[in-house]
């Protein structure tokens, strides 16, 4: 399927998500339904075969609760989660979370080390210093006021005892898990729908998009990776297997005389991230995807594209300022065979400056499991 068809295809899923357009090939049923959890819309396809299908009802909600659960216990606005307890006693004493938060939290501390810290989750005192939580509200701080905060957040701020669950956060910490649960949850619901031996399935959580099996017809899920500044498309991605995750500065943001703040901090300057407009990721599973999007977000095009190239599995998709009809400029790293980015036309394309050209024994085992 060439870019121009993409755009032109009649049966496209919410939020860019591309597939089969008919069932009566495979013989296959479509079951769908969407849910708002997480701050954002969960949408969860499975296909069974026709003699299958009273089951798809069960499927969803099997998944949906899993994600419920996850949100239960991760969310920053549930008084009762474990992870507005964390919060609230920093510094107070620690608290005994369950195995999934945990893993969750074993995944950041992979993903910080990964990424020369530049992925952290203590970072939520600098994001309720800038007020990335009620943009509405949202206004830039003094240096003096960053600096302060900065001497607060850094993972070492975070201890867990792998054994009791144990968790405890030093004062004025604060950690936010919004740059990698989705990712989780989607990875959880993946894994129930397998486990109820359903053989296709898509979920959807607010862009961090997870696949189980091939789309109808034995054909590859088609993903669509949205302009960085209008609702058109400016590239696809093809999977076979695995998940795809876009982190971008139009998500929360505010502007200044011009300037655009996004709420993805860099926690070494205590600034937003300036240039890039978007990255797409593209893993085996949804919590590498999440949390690999952010950091190398962060780590911008030319580090990030060489943590990328690093890492066996993984693909990226680069958008920034550049000369195309569309004024920008894509970068693809080097990537897994099977999850192919496509670009549209107008946008300019090159190799990632930061990529290297060893042999694959040396590349990184970056991928959390799932």
């Amino acid at each position: 399927m060439r870019f121009q068809t993409l755009i032109n295809v009649i049966c496209l899923l919410t939020f860019m998500v591309l597939g089969s357009c008919s069932d009566s090939s495979d013989k296959l049923k479509r079951t769908r339904q969407a849910w708002m959890v997480m701050g954002t819309t969960l949408e969860i396809t499975v296909y069974r075969p026709a003699s299958e299908s009273a089951q798809s009802a069960g499927d969803l909600e099997a998944a949906y609760q899993e994600i419920l659960e996850i949100d239960a216990r991760m969310s920053l606005y549930r008084p009762n989660s474990e992870l507005v307890q964390l919060n609230t006693r920093a510094g107070k004493g620690g608290v005994t979370v369950s195995e999934k938060t945990l893993n969750v939290l074993r995944a950041a501390n992979h993903f910080s080390n990964l990424s020369d810290l530049a992925f952290d989750i203590s970072v939520k005192p600098l994001i309720d210093l800038w007020g990335f939580y009620d943009v509405a509200t949202a206004s830039v701080p003094e240096r003096a006021e960053i600096e302060a905060v900065q001497n607060q957040i850094g993972f070492g701020s975070v201890e867990y005892n792998e054994y009791t669950r144990l968790v405890t956060l030093e004062a004025g910490a604060g950690i936010d898990l919004g740059a990698i649960a989705k990712g989780y949850a989607v990875d959880m619901a993946i894994s129930v729908l397998r486990s109820r031996s359903v053989p296709s399935a898509l979920v959807n959580l607010g862009g961090n998009v997870g696949v189980l099996g091939l789309a109808p017809g034995g054909k590859p899920w088609v993903v669509g990776i949205r302009h960085p500044r209008s609702d058109k498309l400016i590239s696809m991605v093809s999977l076979t297997e695995g998940a795809v995750a876009t982190s971008g500065d139009y998500d929360r943001y505010f502007e200044v005389d011009g300037q655009r703040y996004s709420h993805l901090l860099n926690p070494r300057t205590g600034y937003p991230v300036d240039g890039l407009y978007s990255l797409s990721v593209v893993a085996s599973n949804a919590i590498t995807a999440d949390a690999l999007s952010t950091a190398a977000f962060i780590l911008g095009p030319e580090v990030g594209a060489k943590l990328l190239s690093d890492c066996l599995g993984v693909e990226g998709l680069f958008v920034e300022v550049g000369d195309g009809s569309e004024g920008l400029l894509a970068t693809i790293t080097d990537g897994p065979a099977g999850a192919v980015f496509e670009l549209g036309a107008g946008i300019s394309g090159m190799s990632p400056r930061g990529s290297t050209s060893e042999v694959e024994t040396l590349r990184l085992d970056c991928l959390w499991p799932s």
